[in-house]
């Protein structure tokens, strides 16, 4: 519907745009136009339904359609909006830092059953975070599990500030430890055979598969959060080779994999002391993570 003035209405321009996002082969297209329309005025879904006979012209039009175009050209609806939500709680995103997807909220879950067992003993369990981007895996898990203690790195130091202000935003800051650096190195030495889960959404995405990326990911994601070499596997390998130094016996490995990755991400963990190694798909029923036990060899 178009009001008497000529105006788009807010139904108008839901429709108009979801259907130019669906010609270009988006998918959602109707949320990701209710979601930048959203953004502009101010409105959640529920409030776009409830006004869409509302005009939008003006400076509001001009400000939708700029949005409309830079998502139409592949930057991700994330990054426009600054914001995202995962595992029903919102994160703060930025450009250059990796922009977390629906399908780590796995990962999560999985390493939230490992944090809360049966057993009391782990009165304030610590998790070791290795690339945490955002801040989304630790401050969730920090979110999730009262007691828990989250040491995480990245070596992005853009990352290292978002995750800090997610941190605050969620009030989790008290118990979530951001280290600028690569990898293990920024850790302390103090939580050497500490740790009671190690977990990492590690860069996976074998190196000539890059470019051939969707747009939104190829040129919007940091390389380095994507590339995993030349097999896709050489993270797995680090976190494998370090995960006896950092680990306590009977604390668990458990990380993101490319969805072709579980038999080998698997024999590395085996390689290295892992046991009871199980594979998590995703609501895709697609291999979406790997866990492993690490006990002491003779253990």
């Amino acid at each position: 519907m178009t009001n008497s003035k000529g105006n788009k209405t807010v139904r108008d321009l839901i429709k108009v745009t979801a259907d130019y996002f669906q010609e270009k082969g988006m998918e959602s297209a109707r949320l990701n136009a209710e979601r930048l329309l959203g953004e502009v005025l101010g409105m959640s879904r529920m409030d776009l339904f409830l006004q869409a006979d509302r005009p939008v012209f003006g400076e509001e039009l001009d400000t939708y359609r700029n949005l409309v175009r830079r998502r139409a050209a592949g930057e991700p609806l994330q990054t426009i909006i600054g914001m995202t939500e995962f595992y029903s709680r919102p994160f703060r995103v930025m450009p250059g830092v990796f922009i977390p997807r629906p399908e780590t909220e796995h990962l999560v879950e999985a390493a939230t059953k490992l944090l809360a067992p049966a057993d009391h003993r782990l009165l304030a369990p610590v998790a070791l975070e290795v690339g945490c981007g955002t801040g989304i895996v630790g401050i969730s898990l920090a979110c999730e599990v009262p007691q828990l203690v989250v040491h995480a790195s990245d070596i992005n130091p853009a990352a290292i500030e978002l995750a800090g202000r997610n941190a605050r935003l969620l009030e989790v800051e008290s118990r979530v430890h951001l280290h600028p650096g690569s990898r293990f190195e920024p850790f302390p030495d103090s939580l050497r055979g500490k740790v009671d889960v190690l977990v990492s959404n590690p860069p996976y995405v074998r190196r000539d598969e890059i470019d051939g990326l969707s747009v939104e990911v190829a040129e919007h994601d940091p390389r380095e959060a994507l590339d995993g070499g030349k097999d896709g596997l050489v993270f797995y390998r680090a976190l494998a080779a370090e995960m006896g130094r950092w680990l306590r016996p009977d604390g668990h490995i458990i990380v993101e994999i490319g969805d072709d990755q579980a038999a080998d991400v698997s024999q590395i963990f085996e390689a290295s002391g892992g046991q009871e190694i199980e594979v998590i798909k995703d609501y895709s029923d697609r291999d979406r993570v790997v866990s492993a036990r690490w006990t002491p060899q003779g253990g």
